[in-house]
């Protein structure tokens, strides 16, 4: 996928709390603040999740018809999707979560 800017990159609500309640200095809060920098500069950082796989936890709660993921450190794991040129981060989760939200099988 072609490098595109995004017009702005921020967090849904209930994100947005999330952060707020953990404080600045938490790694979620800069992981998410670092995301942002990266796809003002980038949209298309994150990986596109094929349809088939999106799991129906967004489509029901978001309304979403393409997702994106962006991984962090530690096997962390954020969604996002754009809409009309911007970036809107809808969570941030453990690799555990990640696994369990998206349906994979573990051994």
């Amino acid at each position: 996928m072609p490098r595109k800017p995004s017009k702005d990159a921020s967090e849904i609500p209930e994100l947005k709390a999330l952060l707020q309640e953990l404080g600045s200095q938490h790694k979620f809060s800069k992981w998410i603040s670092d995301m942002c920098v990266v796809l003002k500069e980038n949209m298309f950082a994150g990986e596109l999740v094929e349809k088939k796989k999106i799991p129906s936890y967004y489509i029901d709660k978001y309304g979403v018809d393409h997702l994106y993921r962006y991984d962090h450190r530690e096997g962390h794991r954020s969604c996002y999707v754009i809409y009309k040129g911007s970036c809107f981060i809808l969570d941030i989760m453990t690799h555990k979560e990640y696994v369990k939200r998206f349906g994979y099988r573990t051994t």
